[in-house]
């Protein structure tokens, strides 16, 4: 009887809230003092992030009563942590490390999903004669330690490759190791290191692509995120960040050079090359139009598949449910009548 008083009461708060979230009416711009906001992206400033810099450029941010702050990632800087803390008010990650910081009690909520696939990749020379990874026994392997990790694992799980097996070591930002010879394959981004190797000479027939996706693991990629409180009492605050951010990348994509000159206005760094960010840019479309899927929009099927995959391969626990980790109900009020849906 007491658990389905339990049960009764958690379906009645969750039409609640979906109720109060249904019915929110914000009001214009103009007459609305000015939010400011932070968002903390998962890595240096590039063109995996031009929509948001676009956004911020054009004025888009403004015409939805925010004054946003971009700050950028790095190796050592957790986005996720940085929102929980309440150090910075919304964030970008990568859905599948979404779900394990979630599993592991995060009040966080991710609000749109911008990548529908997330690039990740494994890369060797040809002449290595690694190709698949049960390749990978008795060579020195160099992976991400910052949240990507999370696949590499989970693959080596489903295909019963024990980690002992391989010389796994920590990946730094740099390719150079790779280049070096001083791992025989690395983790790679389609958008960044693979396009780094070829922009060092090597030809498209000399590296091996070892694709996740060829493995049942085409994960979601970048999603924008905040905390659940944020979600809960102030809803419009995150319908007005995404209906932003979706204008910026709607933008980005329909005028990928301009946007790559706003990208690298923004780098501090001064060490981002014009040809490497267009050909970033470029395929960065290519994963958020993956599918043809919504701009924004979580696909449920796809998130059941990368959660499943997850617990299977003992990531995540078997408790955690998808309304754990995503909801559609911001975008389906910053995207008029769900368009193109």
């Amino acid at each position: 009887m007491r658990k389905k008083k339990n049960l009764n009461l958690k379906i009645f708060c969750f039409l609640l809230s979906l109720f109060l979230f249904t019915g929110i009416n914000e009001l214009p711009a103009q007459n609305r003092k000015p939010d400011n906001v932070t968002l903390s992206l998962k890595w240096l400033t590039q063109s995996q992030f031009a929509g948001y810099y676009a956004a911020l450029d054009k004025g888009f941010y403004n015409d939805e009563g925010i004054n946003l702050v971009i700050k950028p990632g790095a190796p050592d800087i957790d986005s996720m942590s940085l929102v929980s803390s309440g150090v910075s008010d919304f964030g970008i990650q990568w859905f599948a490390d979404f779900a394990a910081a979630r599993d592991k009690g995060l009040p966080l909520i991710s609000i749109a999903q911008i990548l529908q696939s997330n690039g990740l990749v494994m890369i060797s020379k040809a002449e290595s004669g690694i190709k698949t990874p049960y390749d990978f026994k008795g060579k020195r392997v160099g992976i991400w330690l910052f949240g990507n990790e999370i696949q590499f694992y989970s693959l080596m799980n489903q295909l019963e490759i024990p980690l002992g097996s391989i010389n796994i070591s920590p990946l730094k930002w740099s390719i150079r190791p790779f280049l070096d010879n001083t791992y025989d394959a690395v983790m790679s981004m389609r958008y960044n290191e693979y396009l780094s190797v070829l922009e060092s000479g090597y030809r498209k027939e000399d590296i091996n692509i070892i694709d996740f996706a060829d493995y049942g693991m085409n994960f979601p990629g970048d999603i924008i995120f905040t905390r659940k409180s944020t979600f809960d009492n102030n809803p419009g605050l995150c319908i007005r960040m995404v209906r932003a951010s979706l204008r910026g990348w709607e933008w980005a994509m329909k005028h990928q050079e301009e946007a790559v000159d706003i990208v690298i206005r923004h780098d501090k760094s001064g060490t981002l090359k014009k040809n490497h960010q267009m050909a970033q840019l470029k395929e960065i479309v290519r994963l958020i139009k993956y599918k043809e899927i919504p701009l924004g929009f979580h696909l449920p099927e796809q998130a059941a598949l990368t959660v499943d995959n997850l617990k299977k391969n003992g990531i995540i626990t078997d408790t955690l449910e998808l309304s754990d980790i995503y909801t559609n109900a911001v975008w389906e009020k910053a995207v008029p009548e769900g368009k193109n849906r």
